[in-house]
């Protein structure tokens, strides 16, 4: 049994039994150490006897015709700049707020940064 386990489990009963009132620990506690003590004593199984299934490489001597790489040696990546992969509701209120600041500059589109 570990050391440190059987220490747990016996400090919780004292625990229990030291506190008024707490005798519900030390039953708990006591559970807990029988069935510990009752797992860690029964008999293990044997291990597997030592013949049985051998796995074995697969060794291929043949040499790889290909390209290198399934990759291009430069890349390049084509982007809409005006896709737009927010929903619907938020492209709404981006458009609501447009509006709200042209209102509020009397019809002047506001200016944006560069």
């Amino acid at each position: 049994m570990d050391l440190l386990t059987l220490l747990l489990l016996v400090a919780i009963i004292w625990i229990g039994l030291w506190v008024p009132n707490m005798w519900f620990i030390s039953v708990i506690g006591g559970i807990l150490l029988f069935t510990y003590a009752w797992g860690t004593r029964m008999d293990k199984r044997p291990p597997a006897p030592a013949g049985g299934l051998k796995v074995r490489p697969i060794v291929v001597q043949r040499k790889y015709v290909g390209p290198e790489s399934i990759y291009p040696r430069y890349m390049q990546m084509r982007v809409n700049p005006k896709w737009d992969t927010r929903k619907w509701f938020e492209q709404a209120s981006g458009a609501f707020g447009l509006i709200a600041g042209w209102a509020s500059n009397a019809g002047q589109p506001s200016k944006r940064p560069k």
